[in-house]
This record gives structure tokens, sequence and C-alpha cells, in this order.
């Protein structure tokens, strides 16, 4: 029954976040820009890493460090900045694209000593998958499981904490465990409307395209082909800003024990050790509407 309370409290948590989102749709601008910055470098950097691999002697792994820095120092700053955003519209701030991005420049330091672990990490990992051992490959496979849970909730730590390189994993880790139930239901909440979303819009899409068709078989076929393209841009930028929501309604509340207003169905009280803050005695406070 546990674990259905779980379950059910994340997908709660999944509808708030949509919620958030609706009254500040403006939120999606962060993975917007963060995907066209890391599009951007990463097809610059893989060139890089494709010519490493033809010269050899090793460049290949150099140049794979810096396109998996590269990519994870920004999106991880966008992420930063997406954090910091809906912190300020859970108190009532207005959430703005230069105060997210100011925000997530006064983490730079932090933010560029995660993204040079996480490159090191990324080779480390690429070169155990393209071992010839069975085995290495297994070991990687469970390592990057691993270490995804680990770091989940890094980037919130980074923004609303002062710690050191081992507390940063350390807490994320923490933050995971104590609240798996909610990560993983609101994650699958997530997922689901994603695709109950791509899906509708395909259908509509497909019919719109189909209709063309008839009339301009070029014009149907390029409406399919864009129209798809540009459904499945938009569903991904809309779950990946409910996700950074998500993270960050968990990590306010255990900061300051405050309640954001669209969050208030929301029983954090029940989710055991990561909501009871030791350093935080006074009851929790809902914010205003």
């Amino acid at each position: 029954m546990r674990v259905l309370q779980r379950f059910k409290t994340g997908l709660i948590l999944t509808r708030d976040s949509l919620a958030v989102l609706r009254n500040h749709p403006d939120l999606v601008l962060f993975p917007l820009i963060s995907g066209l910055a890391t599009l951007l470098f990463g097809v610059v950097l893989y060139l890089t890493v494709f010519v490493g691999g033809v010269l050899g002697g090793g460049l290949e792994y150099v140049a794979l460090f810096g396109l998996y820095f590269v990519t994870t120092f920004v999106a991880s700053f966008f992420t930063a900045a997406l954090v910091s955003s809906v912190e300020d519209a859970f108190h009532n701030r207005n959430p703005t694209l230069r105060g997210g991005i100011a925000a997530a420049w006064n983490k730079k330091t932090e933010l560029a000593v995660w993204s040079v672990i996480s490159a090191v990490v990324g080779v480390l990992l690429r070169s155990l998958e393209r071992s010839d051992s069975a085995l290495s490959r297994i070991i990687a496979g469970f390592f990057a499981l691993g270490w995804t849970i680990t770091t989940f909730f890094v980037i919130p730590v980074i923004v609303f904490e002062d710690v050191s390189v081992s507390e940063m994993f350390s807490k994320s880790a923490g933050t995971f465990r104590e609240t798996w139930g909610e990560t993983f239901s609101s994650t699958l909440g997530i997922g689901l409307i994603q695709f109950a979303l791509w899906v509708v819009g395909m259908a509509l899409v497909v019919a719109v395209g189909g209709l063309l068709f008839m009339i301009l078989p070029a014009v149907g076929t390029s409406t399919v082909i864009l129209g798809g393209v540009g459904l499945t841009i938009c569903v991904y930028l809309i779950g990946q800003t409910v996700q950074g929501i998500a993270k960050t309604a968990l990590y306010v509340y255990a900061a300051e024990g405050l309640i954001p207003s669209e969050f208030d169905n929301f029983d954090f009280e029940t989710m055991g050790g990561r909501t009871h803050s030791a350093n935080r005695d006074s009851p929790p406070v809902t914010a205003p509407k």
C-alpha cells in the first residue's frame, strides 16, 4: 500500500506541475534554448570526435571529453536557470529569462565542476561499452543506471544548497532514495502525458496532411513531416519543463517548508525522511495564491 501511495502522490505532483507551467508558460524557454545550444555545440564537437577517431592516438577520448563537458554544462546551466525561475514562481515573484540565467551564472563554478565529473564518467562508460568484454558492458550498464539515480537531483542541490562535491552527490542520492516513489511515478506520469499529447497531436497532423495530400501531394507530405517534427519538439519541451518544476517543488518544501499554491492538494508531510528537515522546526507554509 505504501508503494501505491507513493505512486499516487507522484502522479498528483505531475498534475500540479502542469498547473505551474500553465500559469507560467515562459518557463519552457529554458529547455528550448538549452536544446538549441546543445544541438549547435553537439554537431560541431561530434565532428571533432569523428576526426579524433580517425587520427587515433587517444585523441578520440580527448574530443569525447570535450563533447560531454560542453553539452553537460549547457544543459545543466539552463536547467539551473529553470529551477531558479520555478522557485521565483513559487514565491509569487515573476520569473524571467534574464533572472533565471543570472541565477545560473552565479553557480557557474559548481556547474562546471559537475560537468567535468560527468564528462569523465561519460568517457569511462563509453570505453567500457565499446570493450570486447561482455562483463565490461554489463558493468557499464549497471554503473550507468546507478549514476543516473545518484545524480538525478544534482542540479537542484547545486542551485539551493552550498555544498562540497561529495555532498553534492550524497544529497542528490539521498533525495532520490527518500522520494523514489514520487520521483518514479512523476517521471512515469510525465512520460504518459507526453505520449498522449504526441498521439493526439500526430492524429490531427496526419488527418490534416491527408486532406491536403488529396489536393496537393507535396503539401500534404510536407505538412505531416514538418508537423510531426514540430509536435515532437513541443512535447519534449513540455516534459523537460514539467520535470524541472516537480524537482523544484520537492526541494523548496524541504528547504523552506513552503508549499506552493499549485501544490496545496499534495501531501508533502506523508513522504517520509526527505520532507522532515532537521534544520527546520516551523510548520509548513502555503504560498498565497
